[in-house]
């Protein structure tokens, strides 16, 4: 028997059954279809997520904070535990370190916070690509002969994202340079009402101030009518400068000397307090900057207050702040590191956590959503095998009526000389084409179900949450062919194997009987 009788053979006996091969190969092209569109979109849902969370830095993205530790009394011993009642050592072990831990006493606690130093240690661990000291607090900012309370924040005009916000004058251009950026609402309030205005203002100077944090008695000054939950902004800075300004004015006061001795002395900084003082710095404004619109809001994974009236260049702000001794000492409550590649995230977590602060990201939340769609088109995959399964007892049935329907023929090959192998090479052959057929078509039609399936889940997210994707829920990489084409092959492969190794074992002689 020639080869090439080995390929012609096994289609022309798929085209005499053409109802039967037909049904067959359907069963087939269904179980591919389900296993090339369940790993199409296990692929893209996982490409999905990685690329929207991907979207300002955010899985790389972690957040530091400042941590309370116990400090224990060196000079104190431990007190003994001892564990009553009968039971097992591992039992008695775990309640006495329980116990160990409730009694502990004489230690005291302490705030680890990002001062200078450890904001360096952080800059330089491995795998962290920037560090970005977080700045945020309260001013009194004066353009002009105007002093207005503002917030203040560090770093956002650095942003890529942020420099789309400004509106008149540019961003910054390093992280030292000696400039502010205002908020346009902030713009408002002093009075820049006009497009005109806003323009002016570029270039002038703005004085900002700070009040220095004081750990001893200070004065507290609030507004006395309680018709209004709150004061217009003038009054609220007129309060503010005067009980900064109360302490330096006691001599004007009718008190006594007893009485100003004793107010001055309770004034008086201790031996851990800081003298009150204002650190003042001149900046020149260079833009004006709106707020987020709501498609911002969304997708912003910004580090950076959303709302502030003043904005800073990191080093700048960084600079400013700890020029008040308080501030440097006591240090910053956050700050932000971005990794250089995901994986090390969780490295660079236990680096953070070895400097007694509180590491905070969203890798375990984005791994976790990947388990959960992973084990979700996992068992998609499942419900493809089982059909799979299903079309492969089909090719069995089919392949054992074809050897029953064609006993003659494969007597009559068997007479002419046709050996064993070369006849099982044909049902084989049969299998593999009906597995090569359907896994094609199946792939085929996964792929022009993706197109629709796209749009439609696009639509539905985008009413839903008010999220527009980028890019496609399906993927079709060249594996997942490979793998469909490959597996539907192998399968009908593996069913066609029974009804060969049947028709090899025809007795030539019963079979040409065989009417």
């Amino acid at each position: 028997m020639r080869w090439i009788d080995l390929i012609g053979l096994p289609l022309a006996a798929l085209g005499q059954q053409k109802l039967r091969t037909s049904l067959t190969t359907m069963g087939v092209i269904f179980g591919a279809f389900v296993l090339a569109a369940s790993l199409s979109i296990d692929v893209g849902v996982q490409q999905t997520i990685e690329r929207e969370s991907n979207k300002g830095d955010i899985a790389r993205k972690i957040t530091v904070t400042s941590h309370w530790r116990t400090v224990p009394d060196k000079n104190r011993k431990p007190k003994e535990v001892k564990v009553a009642g009968r039971m097992s050592p591992e039992r008695r072990e775990r309640i006495r370190k329980v116990l160990a831990g409730q009694n502990q006493d004489g230690g005291s606690s302490e705030q680890v916070t990002l001062t200078p130093a450890r904001l360096e240690s952080l800059a330089h661990l491995p795998h962290v690509r920037l560090m970005v000291p977080i700045v945020h607090g309260g001013v009194v900012a004066t353009v002009g002969n105007r002093p207005e309370e503002a917030s203040v924040s560090s770093g956002a005009g650095e942003d890529p994202e942020f420099r789309d916000r400004v509106i008149f004058g540019r961003a910054f251009d390093s992280e030292d340079e000696r400039s502010v950026l205002l908020s346009e609402m902030f713009a408002y309030r002093i009075g820049l009402v006009d497009d005109a205005d806003l323009e002016q203002v570029i270039g002038k100077p703005l004085r900002v101030e700070i009040r220095g944090r004081e750990q001893g008695p200070s004065f507290y000054v609030s507004l006395a009518d309680r018709t209004k939950a709150d004061g217009s902004r003038a009054e609220q800075t007129a309060v503010h400068q005067l009980a900064w300004q109360l302490p330096g004015a006691l001599d004007r006061f009718s008190l006594t000397d007893e009485e100003l001795a004793a107010l001055k002395k309770a004034l008086q900084p201790g031996p851990t307090a800081v003298a009150p003082g204002v650190v003042t710095a001149d900046f020149r404004v260079v833009g004006i900057f709106r707020d987020m619109n709501d498609e911002e809001r969304r997708e912003a994974w910004s580090q950076f207050p959303a709302h502030t009236d003043l904005v800073l260049p990191r080093k700048t702000a960084l600079d400013l702040v700890f020029r008040d001794p308080a501030r440097r000492e006591q240090g910053l409550a956050e700050a932000v590191l971005f990794v250089d590649d995901v994986k090390n995230v969780k490295a660079v977590e236990d680096e953070v956590r070895d400097l007694n602060l509180d590491p905070r990201s969203a890798h375990d939340f984005i791994e976790r959503q990947r388990l959960t769609y992973l084990l979700i088109f996992g068992g998609m995959t499942c419900v493809a095998g089982v059909a799979l399964l299903v079309s492969s007892l089909g090719i069995a049935n089919t392949m054992l009526m074809s050897v029953l329907e064609r006993r003659r023929e494969i007597g009559i090959m068997k007479a002419v000389g046709a050996a064993n192998w070369q006849l099982q090479s044909i049902f084989v052959i049969e299998g593999g084409l009906i597995g090569l057929v359907g896994g094609a078509l199946g792939l085929l039609l996964a792929w022009s179900i993706s197109f629709p399936g796209d749009g439609w889940v696009r639509s539905m997210v985008h009413r839903d949450m008010d999220i527009q994707l980028h890019g496609s829920i399906f993927a079709f990489p060249s594996w997942i062919t490979t793998t469909v084409v490959l597996s539907t092959v192998g399968v009908t492969i593996a069913a066609a194997l029974y009804p060969a190794h049947h028709a090899a074992k025809v007795d030539p002689v019963r079979a040409l009987r065989h009417d």
